[in-house]
């Protein structure tokens, strides 16, 4: 077998693999919305029980732990709920400005045979980055989005930093997905645990 045919044949895996990993963090983070939301509105119609029996001294010995860790409970599902939230959000603008990048190869190609973008190195970012690189696509988007137009007219090294840009956002976008994915697991099993402290150990 050629190094080329393995090659292939590598690269086939890969693509049922990665299909697979996208598949399953999709089905995973709805199963942990739908779960959490549920869970969230039941426990909420015991909010006004917790009410009534919620403390205002903060001397430890009048503090009502079963209202501390319900209220704690609430607070991680409600975390999870939004990590939740922002993991759509990030798939979402993920997958729209990758198939804008691997348009923007093709349309290169197309218009421009001679010339073509390089894949620069990229920044490994924060997790606060990250997420900051999310609201800078929801707000500018038009700025990463790169037209037809832009490939046609644009002089090689400011379509070659725009493209840059815009692989570095993916990428920051991807490290996100992963971290918010964690989050959402940890507060989710976070507040089960202190959903069943608070229910059958301070009856």
């Amino acid at each position: 077998m050629s190094n080329d045919t393995k090659t292939q044949e590598y690269q086939e895996r890969y693509r049922f693999w990665s299909d697979k990993r996208i598949s399953q963090l999709s089905f995973h983070n709805n199963v942990l919305l739908t779960i959490a939301v549920a869970i969230i509105g039941f426990f909420w119609q015991k909010l006004t029980r917790v009410r009534q029996n919620s403390f205002t001294c903060f001397d430890v010995q009048f503090i009502d732990w079963k209202v501390v860790l319900f209220l704690g409970g609430m607070l991680l599902m409600a975390l999870s709920i939004a990590a939740g939230i922002f993991l759509s959000l990030s798939r979402l603008y993920d997958l729209r400005i990758t198939a804008n990048i691997v348009l923007t190869r093709r349309r290169l190609i197309e218009e421009r045979p001679d010339e073509k973008v390089v894949d620069e190195d990229l920044t490994i970012n924060s997790f606060l980055t990250s997420i900051c690189s999310l609201f800078t696509l929801i707000c500018k988007w038009d700025d990463y989005e790169i037209r037809r137009e832009e490939i046609k007219g644009s002089d090689i090294k400011m379509l070659q930093k725009k493209f840059t840009d815009a692989r570095q956002k993916s990428d920051d976008l991807g490290n996100s997905t992963w971290k918010l994915i964690n989050w959402q697991t940890v507060c989710f099993f976070l507040s089960i645990l202190l959903f069943f402290i608070s229910e059958l150990i301070f009856k």
